[in-house]
């Protein structure tokens, strides 16, 4: 009976409100004008939604890279630059952990295009030493939990944050994965949720690559580049056409037309593409 009075008094929840502000955290809840759309339509969808920073990159077009905490030094770069090609495009969102996460976020914030996904409570930074990041991607992005401040990082609370990782993102590129890992559970999210998976490819015995390779015999897109991703977004808008101008396309990815150009050149090439005059094109595939 108690907790069904406080849920009902206005003056407990204008309280909570209020000492969460204190915080700055602000809450987005699922009859938020902010709330996405896409958590709306998984199992278990989060009811409130805990954030500091720029709320309305909820509402942005939003593109997933995650990887290792263990990630080999050369990935590690080519991770940030990857993330910073695709933050042009995208909000790129990804996970706090050291390694791959951090690398991601780091390349993401040069554009301001970040959405920082903690698995515990806005009261406690993990991985520790990360205090300065969280703070940079609040300023410049958006933290975010489904996790009261109060409530440390557990275990399993990173697979259940990373369902909404593969929730929130049109699609997901691993970076690196190990056998088991929280970058594949976030990539089975994004199959099982209809995503498309892009993955760094490994040579054998590389033990952070593992992960990547079997994803990509489960059917996720082998790619080395953000070329290479966003080719494949441009692909698919014209396979779902069939034929279609440029104009159209661009209308359907959200985009301006003279940046389609490149992408269309480059599948021409390839031969997947055809060009038919008059700025219109046909998949061939």
């Amino acid at each position: 009976n108690k907790i069904r009075e406080d849920f009902y008094s206005p003056s407990y929840r204008s309280g909570v409100l209020a000492r969460l502000e204190k915080l700055g955290i602000r809450c987005v809840t699922y009859f938020s004008e902010d709330y996405p759309e896409s958590f709306k339509n998984i199992p278990a969808p989060p009811f409130v939604l805990y954030c500091r920073g720029n709320v309305k990159l909820l509402r942005s077009r939003c593109f997933g890279v995650v990887g290792s905490r263990r990630t080999l030094a050369n990935i590690l770069k080519e991770c940030s630059k990857i993330s910073s090609q695709l933050a042009q495009k995208f909000t790129i969102v990804t996970g706090t952990a050291s390694g791959a996460d951090t690398a991601a976020a780091q390349g993401a914030l040069e554009g301001g295009n970040l959405i920082f996904f903690a698995a515990q409570g806005l009261g406690h930074i993990y991985p520790a030493g990360s205090g300065k990041l969280y703070k940079m991607a609040a300023e410049r992005g958006l933290v975010i939990t489904e996790q009261r401040p109060e409530v440390a990082a557990r275990a399993y609370l990173f697979p259940v944050r990373n369902r909404l990782i593969a929730a929130l993102a049109e699609g997901v590129l691993v970076v690196s994965a190990g056998q088991k890992s929280g970058a594949s559970i976030t990539a089975e999210y994004a199959f099982e949720y209809g995503r498309d998976v892009f993955c760094f490819p490994y040579s054998l015995g590389v033990p952070s690559g593992k992960g990547c390779n079997n994803l990509i015999k489960k059917g996720a897109y082998l790619t080395e580049s953000a070329a290479a991703i966003l080719s494949q977004y441009v692909l698919s808008a014209l396979e779902k056409r069939g034929e279609a101008h440029i104009q159209q396309i661009a209308d359907d990815l959200g985009c301006n037309a003279y940046e389609l150009l490149s992408d269309l050149s480059s599948l021409e090439v390839k031969g997947l593409i055809c060009r038919l005059g008059g700025n219109r094109y046909c998949a061939l595939t």
